[in-house]
Protein backbone atom coordinates (compact mmCIF):
# COMPACT_ATOMS: atom_id res chain seq x y z
CA UNK A 1 0.00 0.00 0.00
CA UNK A 2 3.05 2.56 0.80
CA UNK A 3 4.36 1.68 -2.34
CA UNK A 4 1.14 2.61 -4.02
CA UNK A 5 1.13 5.95 -2.38
CA UNK A 6 4.70 6.71 -3.08
CA UNK A 7 3.69 6.37 -6.85
CA UNK A 8 0.95 7.94 -7.21
CA UNK A 9 2.75 11.05 -5.41
CA UNK A 10 6.07 10.69 -8.29
CA UNK A 11 2.66 10.56 -10.73
CA UNK A 12 1.23 13.66 -10.02
CA UNK A 13 4.57 15.34 -9.53
CA UNK A 14 5.55 17.99 -13.07
CA UNK A 15 8.75 17.49 -13.87
CA UNK A 16 10.15 20.10 -15.60
CA UNK A 17 12.87 20.18 -18.46
CA UNK A 18 16.30 20.66 -17.37
CA UNK A 19 16.90 23.81 -18.82
CA UNK A 20 13.42 25.53 -18.10
CA UNK A 21 14.74 28.23 -17.25
CA UNK A 22 16.21 29.00 -20.48
CA UNK A 23 13.62 28.31 -22.53
CA UNK A 24 11.50 31.33 -20.35
CA UNK A 25 13.97 33.30 -20.50
CA UNK A 26 14.37 33.02 -24.23
CA UNK A 27 10.37 33.17 -24.76
CA UNK A 28 10.48 36.42 -22.90
CA UNK A 29 12.95 37.83 -25.38
CA UNK A 30 11.63 36.75 -28.49
CA UNK A 31 8.11 37.84 -27.00
CA UNK A 32 9.29 41.11 -26.48
CA UNK A 33 11.48 41.71 -29.14
CA UNK A 34 8.48 40.61 -31.85
CA UNK A 35 6.09 43.13 -29.84
CA UNK A 36 8.09 45.81 -29.05
CA UNK A 37 11.46 46.03 -31.37
CA UNK A 38 10.65 50.23 -32.47
CA UNK A 39 10.55 51.25 -28.70
CA UNK A 40 13.52 49.13 -27.87
CA UNK A 41 17.17 50.84 -27.33
CA UNK A 42 19.97 50.27 -29.45
CA UNK A 43 21.51 48.89 -26.12
CA UNK A 44 18.46 46.83 -25.63
CA UNK A 45 18.60 45.13 -29.30
CA UNK A 46 22.45 44.72 -28.96
CA UNK A 47 21.54 42.70 -25.67
CA UNK A 48 19.25 40.41 -27.79
CA UNK A 49 21.43 40.02 -29.95
CA UNK A 50 24.77 39.17 -28.32
CA UNK A 51 22.91 37.14 -25.94
CA UNK A 52 20.82 34.65 -28.88
CA UNK A 53 24.66 34.43 -30.21
CA UNK A 54 26.11 32.70 -27.05
CA UNK A 55 27.29 29.24 -26.44
CA UNK A 56 24.23 27.27 -24.43
CA UNK A 57 26.24 27.07 -21.24
CA UNK A 58 26.78 31.09 -21.39
CA UNK A 59 23.26 31.07 -21.91
CA UNK A 60 22.33 29.05 -18.56
CA UNK A 61 24.86 30.79 -16.67
CA UNK A 62 23.64 34.41 -17.46
CA UNK A 63 20.10 33.37 -16.77
CA UNK A 64 21.07 31.08 -13.82
CA UNK A 65 22.26 34.50 -12.09
CA UNK A 66 19.94 36.98 -13.25
CA UNK A 67 17.02 34.72 -11.79
CA UNK A 68 19.25 34.83 -8.70
CA UNK A 69 19.05 37.75 -6.18
CA UNK A 70 22.23 40.51 -5.92
CA UNK A 71 25.17 41.57 -8.83
CA UNK A 72 28.00 39.75 -6.91
CA UNK A 73 28.58 36.16 -7.14
CA UNK A 74 30.76 33.87 -6.02
CA UNK A 75 32.05 31.22 -9.15
CA UNK A 76 32.74 27.98 -6.85
CA UNK A 77 28.95 28.36 -5.81
CA UNK A 78 27.22 28.44 -8.80
CA UNK A 79 27.14 24.40 -9.16
CA UNK A 80 24.92 23.60 -12.07
CA UNK A 81 24.67 20.52 -13.38
CA UNK A 82 23.71 21.47 -16.87
CA UNK A 83 26.25 23.31 -17.43
CA UNK A 84 29.02 21.69 -18.94
CA UNK A 85 31.73 23.65 -18.69
CA UNK A 86 30.81 26.08 -16.16
CA UNK A 87 34.77 28.22 -16.53
CA UNK A 88 34.15 28.54 -20.46
CA UNK A 89 31.47 29.97 -20.02
CA UNK A 90 32.49 32.55 -17.61
CA UNK A 91 35.15 33.72 -19.76
CA UNK A 92 32.53 33.53 -23.01
CA UNK A 93 30.03 36.17 -21.06
CA UNK A 94 33.17 38.43 -20.26
CA UNK A 95 34.33 38.18 -23.44
CA UNK A 96 30.88 39.71 -24.86
CA UNK A 97 30.85 42.02 -21.68
CA UNK A 98 27.87 40.55 -20.24
CA UNK A 99 30.31 40.17 -16.75
CA UNK A 100 32.13 42.92 -15.74
CA UNK A 101 34.91 42.80 -13.37
CA UNK A 102 34.69 46.25 -10.69
CA UNK A 103 37.08 48.60 -9.58
CA UNK A 104 35.26 50.71 -7.88
CA UNK A 105 32.32 50.10 -5.63
CA UNK A 106 29.52 52.53 -4.19
CA UNK A 107 29.08 52.00 -0.47
CA UNK A 108 25.95 49.88 -0.90
CA UNK A 109 27.91 48.07 -3.68
CA UNK A 110 30.58 47.27 -1.22
CA UNK A 111 27.59 45.61 1.30
CA UNK A 112 26.19 43.70 -1.34
CA UNK A 113 29.72 42.06 -1.96
CA UNK A 114 31.06 41.78 1.55
CA UNK A 115 27.26 40.06 2.16
CA UNK A 116 27.82 37.16 -0.06
CA UNK A 117 30.40 35.37 2.32
CA UNK A 118 29.99 33.95 5.66
CA UNK A 119 30.54 35.42 9.13
CA UNK A 120 33.55 33.31 9.82
CA UNK A 121 35.08 33.79 5.98
CA UNK A 122 34.57 37.90 6.44
CA UNK A 123 36.52 37.65 9.71
CA UNK A 124 39.25 35.33 8.32
CA UNK A 125 39.48 37.75 5.53
CA UNK A 126 40.04 40.75 7.65
CA UNK A 127 42.77 39.00 9.62
CA UNK A 128 45.41 39.92 6.75
CA UNK A 129 44.59 43.53 7.44
CA UNK A 130 45.17 42.99 11.35
CA UNK A 131 41.69 44.77 12.04
CA UNK A 132 40.07 44.81 15.44
CA UNK A 133 36.90 43.54 14.92
CA UNK A 134 33.72 42.18 17.41
CA UNK A 135 33.23 38.64 16.51
CA UNK A 136 29.92 38.69 18.77
CA UNK A 137 28.34 41.27 16.18
CA UNK A 138 25.58 39.86 13.58
CA UNK A 139 26.78 39.68 9.86
CA UNK A 140 24.54 42.85 8.78
CA UNK A 141 26.09 44.88 12.02
CA UNK A 142 29.34 43.73 11.25
CA UNK A 143 29.76 44.82 7.46
CA UNK A 144 27.72 48.32 8.57
CA UNK A 145 31.31 48.45 11.01
CA UNK A 146 33.47 47.55 8.20
CA UNK A 147 31.64 50.10 5.87
CA UNK A 148 31.49 53.05 8.50
CA UNK A 149 35.82 52.41 9.85
CA UNK A 150 37.66 50.77 6.60
CA UNK A 151 38.55 52.78 3.11
CA UNK A 152 35.98 51.53 0.66
CA UNK A 153 38.64 50.88 -1.98
CA UNK A 154 40.53 48.73 0.94
CA UNK A 155 37.39 46.60 1.41
CA UNK A 156 37.13 46.17 -2.56
CA UNK A 157 40.31 44.74 -2.90
CA UNK A 158 39.96 42.88 -0.05
CA UNK A 159 36.60 40.75 -0.62
CA UNK A 160 36.54 41.16 -4.36
CA UNK A 161 38.78 38.31 -5.76
CA UNK A 162 38.83 36.62 -8.92
CA UNK A 163 36.37 33.88 -8.59
CA UNK A 164 33.68 37.27 -8.16
CA UNK A 165 31.27 36.92 -10.87
CA UNK A 166 29.41 40.52 -11.40
CA UNK A 167 26.18 40.46 -14.16
CA UNK A 168 26.32 43.17 -16.84
CA UNK A 169 23.50 44.37 -19.04
CA UNK A 170 21.52 44.42 -15.71
CA UNK A 171 19.29 48.09 -16.91
CA UNK A 172 18.76 46.32 -20.17
CA UNK A 173 17.16 43.11 -19.15
CA UNK A 174 15.33 45.46 -16.36
CA UNK A 175 13.53 47.08 -19.17
CA UNK A 176 12.96 44.39 -21.40
CA UNK A 177 10.97 42.63 -18.56
CA UNK A 178 9.15 45.63 -17.66
CA UNK A 179 8.16 45.48 -21.65
CA UNK A 180 7.32 42.18 -20.68
CA UNK A 181 5.60 41.98 -17.60
CA UNK A 182 4.35 45.55 -17.77
CA UNK A 183 5.39 46.57 -14.28
CA UNK A 184 8.76 46.38 -12.26
CA UNK A 185 7.79 43.87 -10.43
CA UNK A 186 7.15 40.87 -12.52
CA UNK A 187 8.85 37.57 -11.91
CA UNK A 188 10.67 34.66 -14.14
CA UNK A 189 9.51 32.35 -11.80
CA UNK A 190 5.77 32.51 -12.94
CA UNK A 191 6.34 30.16 -15.70
CA UNK A 192 7.50 28.18 -13.18
CA UNK A 193 4.02 28.16 -10.61
CA UNK A 194 2.11 28.01 -14.06
CA UNK A 195 4.21 25.30 -15.66
CA UNK A 196 4.05 22.85 -12.24
CA UNK A 197 0.66 23.82 -12.01
CA UNK A 198 0.46 25.90 -8.72
CA UNK A 199 -1.30 28.60 -11.12
CA UNK A 200 -3.48 28.54 -14.05
CA UNK A 201 -3.39 31.69 -16.73
CA UNK A 202 -6.30 33.19 -18.74
CA UNK A 203 -5.61 31.30 -22.02
CA UNK A 204 -5.30 34.06 -24.97
CA UNK A 205 -4.53 33.84 -28.66
CA UNK A 206 -1.03 36.10 -28.57
CA UNK A 207 -2.58 37.59 -31.24
CA UNK A 208 -5.20 39.44 -29.55
CA UNK A 209 -2.92 40.79 -26.77
CA UNK A 210 -2.37 44.41 -26.45
CA UNK A 211 0.74 46.04 -25.38
CA UNK A 212 1.59 47.21 -21.91
CA UNK A 213 3.32 50.70 -23.37
CA UNK A 214 2.50 52.58 -26.47
CA UNK A 215 5.81 54.75 -26.52
CA UNK A 216 9.24 54.51 -25.24
CA UNK A 217 8.94 57.56 -23.42
CA UNK A 218 6.17 56.10 -21.18
CA UNK A 219 8.17 52.77 -20.32
CA UNK A 220 10.96 55.18 -19.37
CA UNK A 221 8.48 57.04 -17.23
CA UNK A 222 7.47 53.77 -14.95
CA UNK A 223 11.27 52.45 -14.73
CA UNK A 224 12.44 55.97 -13.84
CA UNK A 225 9.16 56.17 -11.02
CA UNK A 226 10.18 52.49 -9.50
CA UNK A 227 13.54 54.05 -9.00
CA UNK A 228 12.62 57.39 -7.36
CA UNK A 229 10.07 54.96 -4.65
CA UNK A 230 13.68 52.70 -4.45
CA UNK A 231 15.72 56.03 -3.24
CA UNK A 232 12.68 57.66 -1.21
CA UNK A 233 13.00 53.91 0.84
CA UNK A 234 16.89 54.86 1.50
CA UNK A 235 15.91 58.37 2.23
CA UNK A 236 13.28 58.18 4.73
CA UNK A 237 15.74 55.51 7.15
CA UNK A 238 18.99 58.44 6.08
CA UNK A 239 18.06 61.86 6.16
CA UNK A 240 15.49 64.47 7.92
CA UNK A 241 11.88 64.88 6.57
CA UNK A 242 12.85 68.31 4.97
CA UNK A 243 15.74 66.85 3.13
CA UNK A 244 13.65 64.47 1.71
CA UNK A 245 11.19 67.14 0.94
CA UNK A 246 14.16 68.85 -0.98
CA UNK A 247 15.01 65.75 -2.52
CA UNK A 248 11.17 65.66 -3.81
CA UNK A 249 11.12 69.11 -5.24
CA UNK A 250 13.88 68.73 -7.56
CA UNK A 251 11.31 65.59 -9.17
CA UNK A 252 9.39 66.95 -12.52
CA UNK A 253 6.61 65.40 -10.78
CA UNK A 254 4.60 67.37 -13.13
CA UNK A 255 5.89 65.69 -16.08
CA UNK A 256 4.62 61.97 -14.79
CA UNK A 257 1.20 63.15 -13.40
CA UNK A 258 0.42 64.08 -17.01
CA UNK A 259 1.22 60.84 -18.57
CA UNK A 260 -1.23 58.29 -18.24
CA UNK A 261 0.36 55.17 -17.58
CA UNK A 262 2.53 56.98 -15.42
CA UNK A 263 0.45 58.69 -13.60
CA UNK A 264 -0.62 56.31 -10.88
CA UNK A 265 2.80 55.21 -9.83
CA UNK A 266 3.18 59.35 -9.62
CA UNK A 267 0.38 59.55 -7.68
CA UNK A 268 1.76 56.74 -4.91
CA UNK A 269 4.92 58.15 -4.70
CA UNK A 270 3.31 61.88 -3.94
CA UNK A 271 1.08 60.21 -1.07
CA UNK A 272 4.50 58.78 0.20
CA UNK A 273 6.66 61.82 0.72
CA UNK A 274 3.73 63.69 1.69
CA UNK A 275 2.72 61.02 4.32
CA UNK A 276 6.23 60.74 5.46
CA UNK A 277 6.23 64.78 6.06
CA UNK A 278 2.94 64.76 7.32
CA UNK A 279 3.60 62.06 10.03
CA UNK A 280 6.42 64.45 10.92
CA UNK A 281 4.22 67.65 11.88
CA UNK A 282 5.85 69.43 8.46
CA UNK A 283 2.42 70.17 7.42
CA UNK A 284 2.79 73.04 5.14
CA UNK A 285 4.93 70.73 2.76
CA UNK A 286 2.83 67.97 3.09
CA UNK A 287 0.03 70.29 1.78
CA UNK A 288 2.08 71.53 -0.54
CA UNK A 289 2.47 68.15 -2.08
CA UNK A 290 -1.01 67.07 -1.79
CA UNK A 291 -2.12 69.88 -3.77
CA UNK A 292 -0.22 68.45 -6.73
CA UNK A 293 -3.02 65.70 -7.21
CA UNK A 294 -6.42 65.45 -6.56
CA UNK A 295 -6.18 61.46 -6.82
CA UNK A 296 -6.90 59.29 -3.23
CA UNK A 297 -5.94 60.06 -0.90
CA UNK A 298 -4.53 63.06 -1.13
CA UNK A 299 -7.29 64.99 -0.56
CA UNK A 300 -8.62 63.36 2.58
CA UNK A 301 -4.76 64.13 3.61
CA UNK A 302 -5.83 67.21 3.27
CA UNK A 303 -8.80 67.69 5.24
CA UNK A 304 -6.99 65.54 8.11
CA UNK A 305 -3.93 68.39 8.07
CA UNK A 306 -7.15 71.35 8.14
CA UNK A 307 -8.62 70.18 10.87
CA UNK A 308 -5.44 69.21 13.09
CA UNK A 309 -4.03 73.12 11.72
CA UNK A 310 -7.91 74.19 12.93
CA UNK A 311 -8.68 75.61 9.76
CA UNK A 312 -12.17 74.85 9.39
CA UNK A 313 -13.13 76.90 6.36
CA UNK A 314 -10.48 74.87 4.45
CA UNK A 315 -11.32 71.68 5.33
CA UNK A 316 -15.71 72.20 5.11
CA UNK A 317 -15.14 73.90 1.16
CA UNK A 318 -13.03 70.88 0.03
CA UNK A 319 -15.52 68.99 2.10
CA UNK A 320 -17.70 70.03 -0.26
CA UNK A 321 -15.70 69.95 -3.20
CA UNK A 322 -15.62 65.85 -2.81
CA UNK A 323 -19.22 65.58 -2.56
CA UNK A 324 -19.90 66.65 -5.63
CA UNK A 325 -17.29 64.13 -7.08
CA UNK A 326 -15.53 61.74 -4.76
CA UNK A 327 -13.19 59.45 -6.11
CA UNK A 328 -14.37 56.68 -3.74
CA UNK A 329 -16.76 55.24 -0.74
CA UNK A 330 -13.71 56.29 1.46
CA UNK A 331 -13.05 59.64 0.37
CA UNK A 332 -17.40 60.52 0.21
CA UNK A 333 -17.69 59.45 3.81
CA UNK A 334 -14.91 61.38 5.32
CA UNK A 335 -16.47 64.26 3.62
CA UNK A 336 -19.78 63.92 4.58
CA UNK A 337 -18.44 63.57 8.11
CA UNK A 338 -16.39 66.78 8.26
CA UNK A 339 -19.95 68.76 7.93
CA UNK A 340 -21.61 66.42 10.07
CA UNK A 341 -18.47 67.75 12.52
CA UNK A 342 -19.59 70.80 12.23
CA UNK A 343 -23.04 70.47 12.88
CA UNK A 344 -21.99 68.42 15.71
CA UNK A 345 -23.26 65.25 14.49
CA UNK A 346 -21.62 62.15 15.37
CA UNK A 347 -19.57 60.32 12.43
CA UNK A 348 -21.59 58.39 9.94
CA UNK A 349 -20.05 54.91 11.02
CA UNK A 350 -20.29 55.74 14.49
CA UNK A 351 -23.89 56.43 13.98
CA UNK A 352 -24.08 53.20 12.44
CA UNK A 353 -22.49 51.03 14.55
CA UNK A 354 -24.08 52.12 18.15
CA UNK A 355 -27.46 50.37 16.17
CA UNK A 356 -25.62 46.79 16.13
CA UNK A 357 -27.25 44.03 17.74
CA UNK A 358 -25.63 42.94 21.25
CA UNK A 359 -24.70 39.69 20.67
CA UNK A 360 -22.58 37.32 23.63
CA UNK A 361 -19.73 35.35 22.45
CA UNK A 362 -17.20 33.60 24.75
CA UNK A 363 -13.84 35.06 25.85
CA UNK A 364 -11.88 32.29 24.37
CA UNK A 365 -12.67 33.45 20.48
CA UNK A 366 -11.20 36.58 21.53
CA UNK A 367 -8.00 35.94 18.74
CA UNK A 368 -11.05 35.04 16.30
CA UNK A 369 -14.09 37.07 16.45
CA UNK A 370 -15.72 36.18 13.14
CA UNK A 371 -15.21 32.25 14.24
CA UNK A 372 -16.76 32.95 17.88
CA UNK A 373 -19.52 35.29 16.25
CA UNK A 374 -20.38 32.32 13.92
CA UNK A 375 -20.34 30.30 16.34
CA UNK A 376 -23.19 32.28 18.37
CA UNK A 377 -25.71 31.97 15.67
CA UNK A 378 -24.81 28.23 15.42
CA UNK A 379 -26.29 27.89 18.72
CA UNK A 380 -29.27 29.44 17.82
CA UNK A 381 -29.78 26.79 14.53
CA UNK A 382 -28.37 29.15 12.24
CA UNK A 383 -26.00 27.37 9.09
CA UNK A 384 -23.61 30.38 8.11
CA UNK A 385 -20.09 31.22 6.83
CA UNK A 386 -17.72 33.43 7.40
CA UNK A 387 -17.28 34.86 4.00
CA UNK A 388 -16.10 38.20 4.08
CA UNK A 389 -15.98 40.23 0.10
CA UNK A 390 -15.78 36.45 -1.26
CA UNK A 391 -19.71 36.14 -1.99
CA UNK A 392 -19.88 39.72 -3.90
CA UNK A 393 -16.85 38.97 -5.69
CA UNK A 394 -17.15 35.88 -6.79
CA UNK A 395 -20.26 36.30 -8.30
CA UNK A 396 -19.32 39.32 -9.77
CA UNK A 397 -15.91 37.83 -11.40
CA UNK A 398 -18.22 34.65 -12.55
CA UNK A 399 -21.17 36.76 -14.09
CA UNK A 400 -18.50 39.13 -15.90
CA UNK A 401 -15.90 36.77 -16.62
CA UNK A 402 -15.57 37.43 -20.15
CA UNK A 403 -16.16 40.98 -19.87
CA UNK A 404 -12.97 41.21 -17.49
CA UNK A 405 -10.93 39.50 -19.79
CA UNK A 406 -11.55 40.46 -23.22
CA UNK A 407 -8.75 40.81 -25.44
CA UNK A 408 -10.32 43.81 -27.30
CA UNK A 409 -9.97 46.33 -23.89
CA UNK A 410 -6.53 46.40 -24.94
CA UNK A 411 -5.85 45.21 -21.00
CA UNK A 412 -4.32 42.02 -21.50
CA UNK A 413 -0.37 42.16 -22.47
CA UNK A 414 1.28 38.68 -21.91
CA UNK A 415 0.53 35.13 -20.93
CA UNK A 416 1.43 35.36 -17.12
CA UNK A 417 -1.18 38.02 -16.63
CA UNK A 418 -3.31 37.52 -13.03
CA UNK A 419 -5.39 40.68 -14.04
CA UNK A 420 -6.32 42.78 -16.70
CA UNK A 421 -3.81 46.15 -16.22
CA UNK A 422 -7.09 48.17 -16.06
CA UNK A 423 -8.87 46.45 -13.44
CA UNK A 424 -8.45 48.86 -10.80
CA UNK A 425 -8.27 51.91 -12.97
CA UNK A 426 -11.14 54.77 -13.73
CA UNK A 427 -11.51 53.47 -17.43
CA UNK A 428 -12.56 49.99 -16.17
CA UNK A 429 -15.83 50.88 -16.17
CA UNK A 430 -15.84 53.10 -18.98
CA UNK A 431 -14.51 50.85 -21.39
CA UNK A 432 -16.75 47.93 -21.10
CA UNK A 433 -20.16 49.99 -19.88
CA UNK A 434 -22.20 49.06 -22.56
CA UNK A 435 -21.11 45.41 -22.26
CA UNK A 436 -21.69 45.46 -19.04
CA UNK A 437 -24.94 47.47 -19.43
CA UNK A 438 -25.88 44.82 -22.00
CA UNK A 439 -25.55 42.04 -20.41
CA UNK A 440 -27.65 43.03 -16.93
CA UNK A 441 -30.57 43.83 -18.94
CA UNK A 442 -30.92 40.89 -21.34
CA UNK A 443 -30.44 38.65 -17.94
CA UNK A 444 -34.07 38.28 -17.07
CA UNK A 445 -34.17 35.82 -14.71
CA UNK A 446 -32.13 33.99 -11.31
CA UNK A 447 -32.27 30.86 -14.15
CA UNK A 448 -30.54 32.50 -16.73
CA UNK A 449 -27.99 34.16 -14.26
CA UNK A 450 -27.32 30.88 -12.80
CA UNK A 451 -26.51 29.60 -16.07
CA UNK A 452 -23.95 32.09 -16.74
CA UNK A 453 -22.08 31.80 -13.25
CA UNK A 454 -21.94 27.84 -13.89
CA UNK A 455 -20.65 27.76 -17.64
CA UNK A 456 -17.84 30.61 -16.19
CA UNK A 457 -17.16 27.96 -13.32
CA UNK A 458 -17.12 24.66 -15.52
CA UNK A 459 -14.79 26.74 -18.64
CA UNK A 460 -12.35 28.76 -15.71
CA UNK A 461 -12.08 26.62 -13.54
CA UNK A 462 -9.02 27.56 -11.00
CA UNK A 463 -7.87 30.00 -13.45
CA UNK A 464 -6.47 33.05 -11.66
CA UNK A 465 -9.29 35.74 -11.32
CA UNK A 466 -8.70 38.92 -9.22
CA UNK A 467 -12.29 38.70 -7.66
CA UNK A 468 -12.99 35.19 -7.67
CA UNK A 469 -11.84 32.63 -4.91
CA UNK A 470 -12.27 28.96 -5.86
CA UNK A 471 -12.40 27.78 -2.20
CA UNK A 472 -14.98 25.13 -1.80
CA UNK A 473 -16.84 26.63 0.92
CA UNK A 474 -16.70 30.04 -0.72
CA UNK A 475 -18.66 28.70 -3.65
CA UNK A 476 -20.74 27.10 -1.46
CA UNK A 477 -21.24 30.56 0.41
CA UNK A 478 -21.93 32.24 -2.83
CA UNK A 479 -24.78 29.45 -4.23
CA UNK A 480 -26.70 29.85 -0.61
CA UNK A 481 -27.04 33.67 -1.32
CA UNK A 482 -28.43 33.40 -4.05
CA UNK A 483 -30.86 31.36 -3.19
CA UNK A 484 -32.19 33.99 -1.01
CA UNK A 485 -31.52 36.75 -2.72
CA UNK A 486 -33.99 38.33 -6.01
CA UNK A 487 -32.71 39.07 -9.27
CA UNK A 488 -33.40 42.60 -8.59
CA UNK A 489 -31.25 42.53 -5.73
CA UNK A 490 -28.52 40.35 -7.38
CA UNK A 491 -28.05 42.87 -10.64
CA UNK A 492 -28.26 45.95 -8.51
CA UNK A 493 -25.05 44.19 -6.41
CA UNK A 494 -23.11 43.89 -9.74
CA UNK A 495 -23.99 47.08 -11.24
CA UNK A 496 -22.77 48.74 -7.97
CA UNK A 497 -19.47 46.94 -7.98
CA UNK A 498 -18.80 47.69 -12.17
CA UNK A 499 -18.68 51.48 -11.41
CA UNK A 500 -15.27 50.93 -9.09
CA UNK A 501 -14.10 47.60 -8.67
CA UNK A 502 -10.68 48.34 -6.88
CA UNK A 503 -12.71 50.19 -3.88
CA UNK A 504 -16.60 48.54 -4.11
CA UNK A 505 -15.00 44.41 -4.01
CA UNK A 506 -14.20 44.77 -0.27
CA UNK A 507 -16.18 45.66 2.72
CA UNK A 508 -18.67 43.45 2.33
CA UNK A 509 -20.08 42.22 5.92
CA UNK A 510 -18.08 39.14 7.43
CA UNK A 511 -20.60 36.56 8.03
CA UNK A 512 -23.38 34.67 5.93
CA UNK A 513 -25.53 32.82 7.81
CA UNK A 514 -29.70 31.11 7.48
CA UNK A 515 -32.04 29.08 8.90
CA UNK A 516 -35.15 27.37 7.43
CA UNK A 517 -36.55 31.06 5.40
CA UNK A 518 -34.68 33.41 6.28
CA UNK A 519 -30.95 34.86 6.20
CA UNK A 520 -28.85 37.70 7.06
CA UNK A 521 -24.97 39.26 6.40
CA UNK A 522 -23.67 40.62 9.82
CA UNK A 523 -20.45 42.65 10.08
CA UNK A 524 -19.01 41.81 13.22
CA UNK A 525 -17.61 44.06 15.72
CA UNK A 526 -15.72 43.83 19.01
CA UNK A 527 -15.37 45.79 21.79
CA UNK A 528 -12.71 47.88 20.55
CA UNK A 529 -13.26 47.78 16.73
CA UNK A 530 -14.75 50.49 14.29
CA UNK A 531 -17.05 49.93 11.20
CA UNK A 532 -14.80 51.62 8.42
CA UNK A 533 -16.22 53.54 5.32
CA UNK A 534 -16.20 50.64 3.10
CA UNK A 535 -18.23 48.62 5.20
CA UNK A 536 -20.78 51.10 5.88
CA UNK A 537 -20.98 52.07 2.10
CA UNK A 538 -22.25 48.52 1.41
CA UNK A 539 -24.32 47.76 4.87
CA UNK A 540 -26.14 51.46 3.03
CA UNK A 541 -26.48 49.75 -0.46
CA UNK A 542 -28.02 46.31 0.90
CA UNK A 543 -30.83 48.57 3.27
CA UNK A 544 -31.46 50.16 -0.01
CA UNK A 545 -31.71 47.09 -2.18
CA UNK A 546 -33.49 45.09 0.59
CA UNK A 547 -30.88 42.43 1.70
CA UNK A 548 -30.78 41.76 5.15
CA UNK A 549 -27.68 43.31 7.10
CA UNK A 550 -26.66 43.94 10.52
CA UNK A 551 -23.79 45.09 12.90
CA UNK A 552 -23.26 42.23 15.51
CA UNK A 553 -21.29 43.69 18.38
CA UNK A 554 -19.29 41.42 20.11
CA UNK A 555 -20.01 41.17 23.93
CA UNK A 556 -17.41 38.89 25.54
CA UNK A 557 -18.44 36.42 27.83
Amino acid sequence: MLLFLLWMVNQDKIILPEKYYLDNFRYVLNFVLGKYEPLLSSLELDFISTFMSLSEDAQCLYVRMSNRKGQFFRKEKLIYQEIINLDEAHEELLENNLLTKKTILEIEECFQLINIYTKPEIIQRLKALDFQIDKKLKKDQLILELLETCDLDLLTETFYSNSIITQSAKEELDMIKLFFFGHNHGDMSDFVIRDVGHAKFMEVDESKLGTSFDSREEAEAVMHLSQLSKEFYLLEEAVSPLSVYEWFKEIEIGYFLNMEKAKRRADKLLHKVGYHLEKHKHFDQALELYHLSSAAPLRERRIRIYNKQKDFDKSLALAQQILENPNDNKEYYIALDVINKLEKKLKTTTIRQKEGMVIPVDSSYQYRVEQGALAYFESLGYQGYHAENSIGRNVFGLFFWEEIFDPQYNSLHQPLQRNPSDIYGKDFYEKRKKAITDKLQTTKSKKQLAKVLKQSFKSYDGVANPFVHWEVSMMDAMWQFLAFAKLKQIKALLAEMAIDPKNRSTGFPDLFVWREKTYSFYEVKSPNDHLSEKQLFWLERFDEWGIHSEIALVEWH
